[in-house]
């Protein structure tokens, strides 16, 4: 497969030499190349250092003991010049899979395989991940994609500041905060279109679910439940009207009160007969029907 000419030599990265080659002019005088990274011991020290740094990030690479792949990619990747580039701004780390921070990530991010690389801001706001080994230029290549997808999140933020009322610019930053993990920071602007009468309903109403859903992550089971009947009390869309109902049984499982959520559920079917999440809806019951008390 070809592989695009921007992987295999940047211009970031391209060497000066090699430009003079190709225009015929002389050489200038090349800048210093970027030095390795200095990697931290931990990843309180890799935070504590990122935070130091103006707009710093943290490089997290999670390994295991027994991962032939982590190696390779190590000396395939770590070596080069396009990866110290992508270091600038980073303070790098590695984390054993199963030490309590490589858990407490791979959890979090939804990581299952080594080796993997997170980019998290200091306050963990996931800027870029990667699971699995793969070649060098699809490493590069997910260096680049993640980059430049922070950098439109970065484009959000400055909207955002300079429209701090407009709710479609705290939503658009709400919205790929919680897609980012970041569910503290999307917790602060749905909160605020979900109490600005002014905003428009769809964008209340989507607000209080990702509110509702937030909520249920954090078993606060009593704010989940109010957000979702605020939902139905409000809603002309008649499919976020059933979702927001069948979550109100999410609620109750969570409560541990399985004949409740059995009950809810085979109300929901009778309300929406026709709907789309009808078999889900019946493997759920089938499943509490197995479940053991």
């Amino acid at each position: 497969m070809r592989i695009p000419r921007f992987l295999l030599a940047p211009v970031l990265f391209l060497s000066p030499v090699l430009l003079a080659q190709e225009t015929g002019t002389p050489p200038a005088a090349s800048r210093l190349q970027d030095e390795n990274p200095v990697w931290a011991a931990t990843l309180d020290d890799a935070v504590e250092r990122a935070r130091a740094m103006r707009e710093g990030r943290v490089f997290v690479e999670l390994r295991s003991a027994d991962c032939p792949e982590c190696v390779r990619m190590e000396k395939l990747i770590y070596p080069s010049a396009s990866f110290r580039s992508f270091m600038r701004d980073k303070v790098p780390v590695v984390l054993d899979r199963a030490s309590s921070d490589g858990q407490r990530l791979a959890q979090r991010f939804g990581l299952r395989r080594v080796p993997a690389w997170l980019v998290l801001t200091p306050d963990l706001l996931l800027a870029g991940r990667h699971e699995g080994g793969s070649s060098q230029a699809l490493w590069m290549e997910k260096f680049v994609a993640s980059e430049r997808a922070w950098n439109e999140f970065r484009r959000k933020l400055d909207v955002e500041k300079k429209t701090p009322n407009d709710p479609a610019a705290l939503f658009a930053v709400g919205e790929e905060a919680y897609r980012r993990a970041g569910d503290a920071m999307a917790r602060e602007r749905f909160e605020r279109i979900a109490a600005d009468e002014k905003a428009p309903a769809e964008l209340r109403e989507r607000s209080l679910a990702y509110l509702a859903g937030i909520a249920l992550e954090d078993r606060r089971f009593d704010d989940a439940e109010k957000a979702l009947k605020q939902i139905l009390a409000t809603t002309k869309n008649p499919t976020l009207a059933e979702q927001a109902d069948l979550r109100l049984a999410d609620v109750e499982i969570g409560r541990g009160e399985r004949k409740k959520a059995r009950a809810h559920l085979k109300a929901f079917l009778q309300k929406h007969p026709q709907s789309p999440m009808r078999k889900d809806v019946e493997a759920l019951i089938e499943a509490l029907d197995g479940a053991k008390p």
